[in-house]
């Protein structure tokens, strides 16, 4: 990574400070995050209508029939489901990696532009994409990691559920409720995972570029809404130093607490 100074191209009078615009997380970027990984669970289910609980019901069937015990779910009835899992996490982590190459190549570029608009200079001869590639290698490690722990869990609630209800002898209908209750819990993980990490990535990107153009303070900038936490609220327009750490939780800095909007504005001191 070419490191510069951006004070230096800027060339402002001694002891000037502006606060470069950080750029926000795209809406648009968590929303095809969330799809990916509602496609995957969303076929999860189907599986799971359209193979367990037949099996289930078919069960239960044969043990009304028998008046007696004659078993329970089998494991084998979740290797397909586990199957499945596995190629649609492969699928929505490919589609994932996408998208994070895609944020990582327009944050790139409105970077560049938020510096033209508040320092009137251009900055395509110090800034690349190929800068990114590390880090959007170890990004894309950590989310493929969070959708194959997401896609083994659902799988494991339909295992665990399953049989939990041939126990108890439950009958279809309850087993069905049950199931719904576990998706829902997956789905709204699902949600948290694509608003968390596409916030992250926007955070990282931001303290990158910043560093790279020897940016080392910034100033805590909240969304200013009803969805503030108080806790950040209280931290808005305090400035800290890249590595130190902050009133947030554990010590981090805007974007990088789970759930935070909050972002970080360069100050360029000249």
């Amino acid at each position: 990574m070419l490191r510069y100074s951006i004070a230096k191209l800027a060339d402002k009078p001694k002891g000037t400070k502006i606060e470069l615009p950080a750029v926000d997380v795209r809406l648009s970027a968590e929303k095809q995050y969330y799809t990916a990984l509602r496609s995957m669970l969303t076929q999860i289910a189907s599986m799971t209508r359209e193979s367990i609980i037949p099996l289930y019901q078919s069960e239960q069937e044969q043990k009304r029939a028998a008046r007696a015990y004659t078993g329970d779910a089998d494991r084998s009835w979740f290797g397909g489901l586990q199957a499945l899992a596995n190629q649609l996490q492969r699928i929505a982590s490919n589609t994932v990696n996408r998208i994070l190459d895609l944020e990582a190549e327009r944050h790139t570029e409105a970077f560049m532009a938020t510096a033209k608009r508040a320092l009137g200079i251009n900055l395509q001869a110090v800034v690349s994409q190929e800068d990114l590639a590390e880090y959007l290698q170890a990004a894309v490690a950590r989310n493929t990691s969070l959708i194959q722990s997401l896609a083994d869990d659902v799988v494991k609630r339909v295992e665990q559920t399953v049989y939990a209800s041939s126990i108890a002898g439950n009958s279809v209908t309850t087993l069905r409720k049950s199931l719904q209750e576990q998706f829902g819990i997956t789905d709204r993980r699902a949600r948290l995972i694509a608003r968390d990490q596409t916030s992250k990535l926007n955070s990282d990107l931001n303290r990158i570029r910043q560093q790279q153009a020897g940016v080392t303070s910034y100033s805590w900038l909240t969304s200013h809404d009803e969805r503030v936490r108080p806790r950040h609220r209280s931290l808005d327009g305090n400035t800290y130093k890249w590595g130190e750490a902050t009133g947030a939780e554990n010590g981090l800095p805007p974007g990088q607490p789970i759930n935070c909007r909050c972002l970080a504005r360069g100050i360029v001191e000249f």
